[in-house]
Order: structure tokens, then sequence, then C-alpha cells
């Protein structure tokens, strides 16, 4: 609707069954059903031989669409529908890491596998998946490290397999339960690129955290070395593999942590 606003003649939006269908009646209620066509339907798997458009719009809520596999979607409808000189918006998706104290929802997780005395299959589901949350600033213990870089007019879906290293220092005394996801998208101005989120602790905007096994305790000037990776795991499903891998020097010892989860 803010696009029909903005000029565009028509509008093809695409979501889930649900919101696809509350779209519809928003749309109707507002007598633009003749403008807005609403499907419930996935990119890839959209079939409209010749059908070209100017502008790709995307609805980039949080980073855990991109370790989703949503970015693939993405250039799927870029390659097939997006003419030629069309435009992205936003344009440049950007995902930094960094590590966090998350007691509470850390050991209400090893509670809960306490409480089922012992399952492993429920530890390594609950443990080993990526999970939304709210980041507040007094829960951060290390600097941050941009992992993900995605120009959405270049890259490829090979590209989506990718290996990154990266380094934290820790910034005060405390424990580490978990690393944390920052998000950031951009869109181009006369100026140069802008980002559009301004403020990354309000409840309205979500990151993505990635519960260790064991906890970590940092001291203040520690060094964690940390290898990322990426792999798309099956095309249909789109589901994604992240591995990492940590290597923590300090003064209080060494601890070597490894991780792989996995996001539907």
């Amino acid at each position: 609707m803010l696009a029909i606003e903005a000029g565009a003649r028509h509008v093809v939006a695409i979501d889930t069954i649900l919101n696809a269908n509350a779209a519809r009646r928003i749309v109707r209620a507002s007598g633009l059903s003749h403008r807005i066509t609403v499907f419930a339907v996935e990119a890839r798997n959209m079939r409209w031989a010749g059908l070209q458009f100017d502008i790709l719009l995307c609805a980039w809520m949080d980073d855990m669409a991109v370790f989703q596999g949503r970015v693939s979607d993405l250039i799927v409808a870029r390659d097939r529908f997006l003419r030629m000189g069309g435009i992205i918006y936003p344009y440049i998706l950007r995902v930094s890491i960094g590590a966090v104290q998350d007691s509470v929802s850390w050991e209400t997780t090893h509670n809960l596998i306490k409480a089922t005395m012992g399952n492993r299959n429920l530890q390594k589901i609950e443990m080993k998946r990526p999970v939304l949350g709210y980041l507040e600033s007094k829960h951060i213990v290390t600097t941050f490290k941009e992992i993900l870089l995605f120009d959405l007019y270049k890259i490829t879906l090979a590209d989506l397999n990718r290996e990154q290293f990266f380094t934290l220092k820790a910034v005060r005394d405390a424990p580490i339960h978990s690393l944390c996801t920052v998000f950031e998208s951009l869109v181009m101005r006369p100026n140069g690129p802008v980002p559009l989120t301004h403020s990354h602790f309000t409840l309205d905007h979500r990151h993505t955290f990635f519960y260790l096994d064991t906890q970590m305790k940092a001291c203040v000037g520690a060094t964690i070395v940390g290898k990322f990776t990426q792999m798309r795991c099956n095309q249909r499903t789109r589901m994604q593999k992240v591995e990492f891998t940590l290597e923590y020097e300090g003064p209080n010892g060494n601890y070597s942590v490894q991780g792989t989860y996995h996001a539907r």
C-alpha cells in the first residue's frame, strides 16, 4: 500500500498463507484490490514467464531470515523477475557478531534439558537452534565484528556457502552464554548508503542468539578468535547449517568452543 502511495502502478505481494490472507483483507478494505495482488507463495515457486518488475522491495525484519535462507529466495526473484536496471530496496545486508551474557535464557534452556531426564535428542534440538530475542546493552561482553555483507545486486547462490574469520575483544569481566548477531539493511541515497536501523536496543528490533553448550568466562582485554561457516543444506527447504569455532585466550585461561546450528 505504501508502494502504491509512492507511485507504483501495480504491486504483487507474496508472503506466508496467514500473512497473505490478512493482507488481502486489508487491501480489500482499503479499496486497492485492483492495484495490489497478494499471493501465498514462495518466490522460488513463482512461475510467471516473461513478467518483469521495476522494484524488488524486501521486508527484512531481522537477521534470522538470513540464516533461514531467505536470501536465496531473493536471488531467485531477482534473477527471474527484476528488469534490467531495476531497483532492489534495501540493497545491502550486513550482519555482525559479538558475545553476550544471557544467563536467564541459557539457564532456562539447560533446566528444560535436565527436566527431561537427560534426553539427548532434546538437548541437540534446543541448544543447536538459533533463537530470536531482544538485545540489551548491559548484556554485551565483547566488541562486534562483521561476518556477512551481501550486495543483493551481485550476490549469487554459490556465495551463500562461505567461511569468515573474526576476532572479538572482551570489554568487561563477565560470563559468555551465547553469540549474538546484529543486522543492518542499507538503502542508497544521493550521498551514499544509509542504514535503515537506527537503534539495536528497542523492542521492535530482534536479534539472533546462538547458545553455547558451555559458558565461557571472559576477562577485559581477552581475545576470542572465531570462524563462521554458513552452508546451504537443502535447496528445497532452504535449510541452513551454521557453524562457529571459537578460541578464547585470556588471563583466566584458554577455552575452545565449537557449535553447529540449523535454521529452518
